[in-house]
Formats: structure tokens, sequence, C-alpha cells
């Protein structure tokens, strides 16, 4: 197995799998990466195999690492390390750099920053550390239970991905300050915890304890809010 970075800034996977692993991975690929149910619009999984593919193997690796039994690098466990002006991870509009070698958008920076395995290093206009990870920003591990009781896997309406494959995800964003508490928490998987961050239109928030979903204009003029009724 082979991992190398490109110019571009991705990364090319390339390797050989013996029978038995390669069954393993295609079983993973068969069930971590099948196409998402029609949602309650009518609009089917965008994604072609290729990315189905990618996203579960995003899912496994998650899971790995997130893991209480996972491996540790000089008794910490695999952290990724985010550099970002503090300017820039609060207007979302830049870049940002990942282990010091890897150019990301902003957006994804505060994506990222939702999670608990991110350490954001936030830097001042000399350059200068402000903020090296936040600890009380990182939902713990209470917290998490609780999110996995209250929402049952992914909160975004007709989801059905389970707990262990979803990110705890800050209504109002980290780079805003916002609060780690449940009633600014819900979980979301990475397909649609990037269609929140993204440009799509799609707002989160919390009413009588449940996470709701108020879908853009141009799919519900009305903007009524939605549910995940798992």
């Amino acid at each position: 197995m082979y991992l190398r970075k490109r110019d571009d800034g991705w990364w090319r996977l390339n390797g050989l799998l013996d029978p038995e692993f390669g069954a393993r991975v295609n079983a993973l690929f068969d069930t971590w990466g099948q196409r998402r149910p029609i949602d309650e619009d009518g609009n089917r999984d965008p994604r072609t195999p290729g990315e189905r593919h990618g996203d579960a193997l995003f899912d496994a690796i998650h899971y790995a690492m997130t893991n209480d039994k996972a491996p540790t690098l000089s008794g910490d466990r695999t952290t990724v390390v985010v550099t970002i002006p503090l300017a820039t991870l609060t207007s979302g509009l830049g870049s940002a750099c990942v282990d010091g070698v890897t150019q990301i958008t902003a957006r994804h920076a505060r994506m990222l920053a939702c999670d608990a395995r991110i350490i954001p290093a936030i830097l001042g206009s000399e350059s200068e550390p402000l903020d090296i990870g936040r600890a009380a920003r990182s939902v713990t591990p209470v917290q998490r239970r609780a999110l996995n009781l209250r929402d049952h896997g992914c909160a975004f309406p007709g989801c059905h991905r389970r707990p262990k494959h979803c990110e705890a995800h800050h209504i109002l964003p980290w780079g805003q300050l916002g609060d780690t508490d449940l009633d600014n928490l819900c979980l979301l998987c990475r397909y649609h915890h990037m269609v929140i961050h993204g440009q799509s239109g799609w707002k989160v928030q919390i009413t009588n304890g449940r996470p709701e979903f108020i879908p853009p204009q141009y799919l519900d003029p009305l903007q009524t809010p939605r549910r995940n009724h798992r």
C-alpha cells in the first residue's frame, strides 16, 4: 500500500490486496458505501460509486481513529493540526493548512473544528499563536453518548447513518465561540456535515431539545423546519 501527496494537495492511494483483505475491503464498500435512500424531496444520492467508496474508507478510518482502543503515538492519539488565521476561521473565506503541508479551504477547516480529534491552531495578524486547541470545546465522551441517545445517528432529515458513522457538529460555529453543549450540538454523517458547512442554504436549530433543519427557499419557499423521524 502506497500513499503519495500530489502537488495540488490531494493524495493518491495505490496498493495490492491479498484475497482475504480484498474481500474485507469489498465488503466494507458494499455495506458502508451503499447509496443513500431517496430524500424527502425525491433527490437521489448524487455520488458516483468511486465517491461512495471513498466516503466508506473515510468512515472506517474515522471510526478507527476515534475508537477508545485506538493506538497512540508518543502517548497521544492520532491527531491532525489545522493552522488558520483567526479572521479566516471567523469569515469562512480563505484557506488553512493541515499538518503544515496541505492547503484546505477555510470552510473545510470550520467543519474539521467541530470534530474532537482535530486541534485548531489559531494565529493572529502577526502569525502569533492565539489558541492551540481549546479542550473545553471538544465534545466529551458523556456528551457524545447523550448525542447518540438523542439523535440516534445523523440528524439530517431522511438520513439513516448510525452514530458510529457520525461527527458532532457545532450549530453556532466553533470559530464564533459556539458553546459545546447539547443545545448547540447535533450528530451529522460526513456527507451531511459537508452539506451544512457548504453553500447549500440548509440551517440547523434546536427546538424543544431536538435538532431541526430549515431547508433553503429553492426547496421549500416556506422554509418549514424538518426533523429526522427515525
